[in-house]
């Protein structure tokens, strides 16, 4: 049984073709992030990438360097580890550190990736990925007309047959876009992420709009903390309703399901891991919620990783996991997008090489 023998911390940036805006005022200009790496004793290597977001979760590529070196690697240097389960029992001990999402989630998966490596498996083999493909989603920027088509449309042409379209900043203006959207790729499906930004008057009336436009869903249209509300709009609209930043923790989606505030839940792999992730897949399969994946606007090697956790039983909506369209580097190692979807093989592959990469940088 192999043991954890070193974990290191690496911080790059990643700059992005044009900035990722949402909301009233966010925006992402480039990726600040930080590779984990996780050495076992048997000489096996894995890896997971860290996408620190100090507007949603409060960590920086310094805090997530300094909280993995400082803390969290003493909780797993010296555990031996076997199975899934061993890991996700170890990944509980990091709940004494409160916070810090995406250092705890890059960790967790990149010692199960670790382990996945010390058994001779792909990534997928090892979580016992049931679907040999997956359909892809793309993120867009809300703003100005133009920009937004030139946005879907070099997703488009790379393959990507489902858009989520942000939303939130001009409501009006944004719903003419999706309107030009609709019009303009008439086999393409859209969705919106409202990112907590519609009022309690006008929430009802929006997604009536957007339900009758053939928008198929939105995401997080009111506040977290508005659990009435967010029940009532639920109980109120034909929308289906995509949980995000209202489930940060399992913890957080047991109280959404039991305010019934939602139909389908956004597994974010890089905030949850494989062990967390795992356990809000089965709570939804239980509670007959859809699901979700999302790579938290990741480089390829984040996309992949959820590309791998998407191929896993019960995932049956579009998967997040292409925003590496986004990056202005190398993504020669990507796998192809064919009418919407990625092959699980072609995932495989891709993390293999790019390991390869890695190791000889």
């Amino acid at each position: 049984m192999p043991t954890i023998e070193r974990i290191t911390a690496t911080p790059y940036n990643i700059p992005l073709k044009g900035s990722l805006k949402w909301g009233k005022a966010q925006e992402l200009k480039h990726l600040e992030h930080v590779l984990i790496r996780v050495d076992l004793s048997d000489g096996a290597v894995g890896y997971a990438e860290a996408t620190p977001r100090p507007t949603i979760y409060g960590e920086t590529q310094a805090s997530v360097l300094h909280i993995v070196r400082r803390y969290l690697a003493d909780i797993w240097i010296g555990q031996a580890i076997n199975t899934p389960d061993t890991i996700a029992k170890l990944s509980q001990g990091m709940e004494l550190i409160k916070g810090n999402n995406t250092a705890k989630g890059a960790l967790d998966m990149a010692v199960h990736h670790a382990l996945s490596q010390s058994h001779g498996k792909t990534l997928g083999d090892y979580l016992q990925t049931l679907h040999t493909k997956i359909e892809v989603s793309y993120i867009v920027s809300t703003g100005k007309l133009d920009a937004v088509i030139a946005d879907v449309d070099m997703a488009y042409q790379a393959g990507v047959r489902v858009f989520k379209v942000k939303i939130g900043k001009d409501i009006p203006q944004e719903i003419q876009t999706l309107e030009q959207l609709t019009a303009h790729y008439p086999d393409a499906r859209f969705y919106v992420d409202a990112n907590q930004t519609l009022t309690i008057d006008s929430a009802s009336t929006v997604l009536k709009e957007l339900y009758e436009m053939d928008v198929i869903h939105c995401e997080e249209p009111l506040p977290v903390h508005h659990l009435r509300d967010r029940q009532n709009l639920h109980q109120q609209t034909l929308m289906p309703i995509i949980a995000d930043d209202s489930a940060f923790t399992i913890a957080d989606l047991e109280m959404q399901i039991a305010h019934d505030t939602l139909d389908i839940l956004n597994i974010k792999t890089p905030r949850t891991g494989f062990s967390q992730s795992t356990k809000m897949l089965k709570l939804c399969r239980q509670h007959v919620k859809q699901v979700m994946v999302g790579s938290q606007a990741s480089s390829l090697l984040g996309c992949l990783f959820a590309a791998t956790f998407a191929g896993m039983a019960f995932i049956d909506c579009a998967n997040e996991v292409s925003f590496f369209l986004k990056t202005d580097t190398d993504i020669s190692n990507a796998p192809p997008i064919v009418d919407g979807y990625m092959q699980m093989e072609d995932v495989q592959t891709a993390i293999e090489r790019i390991m390869q990469r890695i190791d000889i940088s």
